[in-house]
């Protein structure tokens, strides 16, 4: 078939290269002069990775491999921790690099085949019985085009219009640091305000400041504004805040789409344009890349009922993670001391085997496309 990919992130890329290697001829637009990813860094776990390795994507020389995830509480007082090593050896590692290194890596996997076409926006395109035409690319003409160009899609625009954007309740900043020390992955709940850090090679550390606020509320203050708002942070996260020379790079409100939408026949949605969710779980990113397995596998038997195997396949697997998502994200920020007391309580309890559960129903699906993706 003749696909145009719309949109040169970590979604778009994975299904060009997955699209191209299942022989389809693959046009990938980015509206960018040249890739140029967005954010500070990222997390890869075991069903991202495992499917991105079954399209011959290697994290190892971009990453380093983490083996304990731990969330705490502000004070720095461990309240569940999960080694995923230890849930299923099988899983493979979990990695963390740079959203410029994972990138870097997609686009060194992307097939030569594939037509780049940069500098160019889908503001409009026309679809009838037998292809899609798009105004970007006058004259030419595509049997499908699919959709990853994220939250503010324009192809989901121009295909089902209007989609309710869901604002969280909370604002994120981001950056990348010299290490000052952090050994492993945590998470820190402190009420209002969480804190992650996530140990990078060659001694970065990434960091996200989450704080609970109106949507376009007015910015924290540098340093005073910060310092008031998690200077109650102890352990590594006051560590890491001490060493943070100036305001985090980048700073936005976290949005997310209300529930998933999937286009329609020749139209097809993926990643943050079908389906954005709250970082919560991780899991974002990993949802686009299993989306573009998805779409792969789904034209495996023809394009007839093409697009409702992809939707069947996603529809249930998606919304469990982003509802779950969202529900983590409320949880994690209760302000209130009791509930606060009582959810502490119920995690340090929870028996490794119900945590360890959790976790491969999180993992194992995504597993199963990469196994898929491989098989002829």
């Amino acid at each position: 078939m003749n696909i145009l990919v719309v949109g040169g992130g970590i979604g778009g890329v994975t299904a060009a290269i997955a699209l191209a290697r299942d022989g389809h001829r693959v046009t990938l637009l980015e509206r960018q002069p040249a890739f140029a990813p967005v954010g500070a860094g990222i997390i890869m776990a075991p069903n991202a990775a495992r499917a991105l390795a079954a399209l011959d994507v290697d994290l190892a020389p971009h990453g380093r491999e983490l083996t304990t995830l731990v969330v705490t509480r502000a004070d720095g007082r461990a309240l569940s921790c999960v080694e995923p090593w230890r849930v299923d050896p099988s899983f493979g590692p979990l990695w963390a690099l740079t959203r410029p290194a994972l990138h870097a890596a997609l686009a060194a996997a992307l097939p030569p085949a594939v037509e780049v076409v940069y500098g160019a926006a889908v503001e409009a395109l026309t679809e009838d019985a037998g292809g899609v035409e798009v105004a970007a690319l006058p004259g030419r003409r595509f049997e499908l085009v699919i959709g990853a160009d994220g939250l503010r899609s324009q192809v989901r625009a121009a295909t089902v219009g209007a989609v309710a954007v869901r604002y969280s309740g909370v604002t994120c900043w981001r950056g990348v640091i010299a290490n000052p020390g952090v050994a492993d992955a945590s998470e820190a709940w402190g009420g209002a305000a969480r804190v992650g850090l996530v140990p990078l090679p060659a001694d970065q550390l990434y960091y996200f400041l989450v704080l609970t606020a109106p949507r376009r509320a007015p910015t924290v203050a540098w340093p005073d504004g910060f310092a008031a708002a998690f200077g109650h942070f102890g352990g590594d996260v006051a560590r890491v805040l001490a060493a943070l020379p100036a305001a985090p790079p980048l700073h936005h409100d976290l949005d997310e789409l209300d529930r998933p939408t999937w286009g329609r026949d020749r139209v097809w949605l993926l990643g943050d344009a079908a389906h954005a969710m709250t970082p919560n779980q991780g899991q974002g990113a990993a949802m686009a890349i299993e989306d573009a397995l998805a779409v792969a596998l789904a034209l495996r038997p023809g394009f007839a009922g093409a697009h409702a195997r992809y939707v069947a396949t996603r529809h249930a697997r998606v919304r469990k993670v982003q509802l779950d998502s969202r529900r983590l994200g409320a949880v994690a920020h209760w302000r209130n001391p009791a509930a606060r007391a009582l959810r502490d309580g119920l995690l340090r309890l929870l028996p490794d085997a119900l945590a360890r559960a959790q976790y491969r129903q999180l993992i194992r699906p995504g597993l199963a496309l990469a196994a898929a993706i491989t098989a002829r």
